[in-house]
């Protein structure tokens, strides 16, 4: 036989946990079609990769990111393939794009623009199915979709707080239920983003009910406040879960730097609920701070009715004392660094705290003016505690003992947007690569975490193991050298030591470059 790939003298990490193995993986047709301890002589292949010292795993699974819409434009995707990321779950925290009107999708393209951006690319679908096959041997990674909450509401109440009941019940669960017939591999919701926040619990139950009848996976961004009463939104997730009988996926869930230290703490109610037989997973990402779009520093009442009448309540002077009292009143602290300026590129990188102050203003009243300025396309990083190391190296033991536990997986949660964006959209992979060397964790279970777990968690039967007959979805990488090298403060930088990746059997990266191949595949949840 002749193999289009195959990648001789490897150790092969098979995503079960299991220990490595020496093998020579053959591929052909854009599968795994023989794995051999023995040398075959006389191999005739398209390519043969040299993988002596070095790890063969199955592709990572990214399991959070947000590259909706950047993916459609920059569809190389460099900075998910260097990572070793094959596949993407979008629609990601209820923000996402279909199934949407056409008004209602070109008013959430640029009310959403700081988070996702806003190129020039069609923008012509309207359904799940629709918007699944825009990625589909269009771009270099494959990709999975989740039916977004915000999307829900928008099509039945819109952007308004108001209860989402009766009829538009109807219609929302409708949508749902068409969407995961679509290929929809879970239910996603972002209960702090707007307009997912206008929602109850009950309203997150019934919707909940038609994930648990498709036999898919309520996936969750926990809510930060709930009309202004404090509660407990792990606690409420689980119940969502318990009394909808939908699977539950919390979304980058990890210790923060208020928390470090403290993970029995943290994950108490989990813990409890999965020992009690609730079907929960959880993933993470190995940083001290998130990022975002800077529309959610705004109060619920400034954002309803979307884009246009959002600039115009930015623009009305007499509105802006509350506004400015709405953002201090918000549990989503009003700090961060810029990542993503169209009109103000001078403020890149910096604080928040530095903008205000050259600009004569306090923060609030600056944050207005900038999202006026710039028609809310903003994004930025929550900023990290650069001057305590000792913070640091505690959040990175936590996620490593996060990630011992066997329901647990990875999302860089990554935002490839902005001159300066997270590094987390081009380090996650290869920072918890390095983290097992530096901390003594065993590789085999963070491979396991980063493939195996997420394929099963969203029904990718063919995918997240090295093994016969499975899509040929590979990474070459070295385990003495592979580290990230993107930082908060230069974050567009590649990691190294990642040498080759495979996206269904294609050659996407060679020798730590990518080559152009386009071989990603819109993959639907397998029963």
């Amino acid at each position: 036989m002749q193999f289009d790939v195959v990648i001789k003298g490897g150790c092969v990490i098979d995503g079960t946990e299991k220990e490595r193995f020496k093998a020579d993986v053959y591929v052909k047709d854009g599968k795994i079609v023989e794995i051999a301890a023995d040398e075959k002589p006389n191999v005739v292949a398209t390519e043969i990769i040299d993988a002596t010292g070095k790890i063969v795993s199955p592709g990572f699974i990214d399991t959070h990111v947000h590259s909706d819409i950047m993916l459609l434009w920059d569809r190389q995707h460099a900075n998910g393939l260097y990572q070793g990321v094959t596949t993407e779950v979008l629609g990601q925290d209820g923000l996402s794009y279909a199934p949407l009107s056409e008004a209602n999708l070109s008013m959430y393209a640029k009310y959403l623009a700081g988070l996702n951006g806003r190129p020039p690319i069609s923008w012509d679908w309207s359904t799940v199915a629709e918007y699944r096959q825009q990625f589909h041997r269009t771009v270099a990674i494959n990709t999975v979709y989740q039916v977004p909450h915000g999307a829900l509401r928008l099509e039945t109440v819109g952007m308004k707080d108001v209860p989402l009941t009766g009829e538009s019940m109807k219609k929302a669960k409708a949508l749902l239920d068409q969407g995961l017939k679509e290929g929809a591999a879970a239910f996603s919701t972002g209960l702090s983003y707007y307009p997912c926040s206008y929602s109850d619990t009950e309203e997150m139950i019934e919707l909940c009910k038609t994930v648990a009848e498709n036999d898919s996976v309520y996936v969750t961004h926990l809510r930060s406040v709930f009309r202004g009463e404090p509660f407990d939104p792990v606690l409420e997730a689980i119940e969502i879960a318990e009394k909808s009988g939908a699977k539950l996926h919390f979304s980058h869930f990890r210790t923060t730097p208020e928390t470090a230290g403290k993970v029995d703490e943290v994950m108490k109610h989990i813990d409890a609920a999965y020992q009690r037989g609730v079907d929960l997973t959880l993933e993470l990402y190995p940083y001290p701070s998130g990022s975002g779009y800077a529309v959610i520093f705004l109060p619920p009442w400034a954002v309803e009715d979307g884009f246009d009448a959002t600039l115009e309540r930015l623009r009305n002077q007499s509105l802006r004392k509350r506004m400015m009292e709405g953002i201090e009143a918000n549990t989503i602290e009003c700090v961060g660094h810029f990542t993503h300026l169209k009109k103000n590129p001078q403020y890149i990188g910096r604080s928040f705290i530095d903008v205000a102050r050259e600009r004569g203003q306090s923060v609030p009243d600056m944050i207005c003016d900038i999202l006026l300025e710039e028609e809310l396309e903003v994004g930025f990083f929550t900023t990290p505690p650069f001057d305590a190391p000792d913070i640091w190296e505690q959040i990175n033991k936590d996620v490593l003992e996060l990630l011992s536990r066997p329901y647990y997986m990875v999302g860089s949660d990554g935002i490839p947007l902005g001159k300066n964006p997270h590094p987390r959209a081009f380090g996650t992979f290869p920072r918890l690569l390095r983290f097992c060397r530096e901390y003594g964790f065993r590789l085999e279970t963070m491979i396991n975490r980063m493939t195996k777990t997420a394929a099963d968690r969203f029904g990718l039967k063919d995918r997240g193991t090295v093994e016969v007959g499975k899509a040929a979805d590979l990474v070459v990488f070295d385990p003495d050298s592979v580290r990230d090298t993107a930082t908060y403060l230069l974050s567009r930088s590649a990691p190294e030591g990642i040498s080759h990746v495979l996206v269904n059997g294609e050659v996407a990266v060679r020798n730590e470059k990518v080559t152009g191949v386009f071989a990603g595949q819109a993959l639907s949840r397998q029963f």
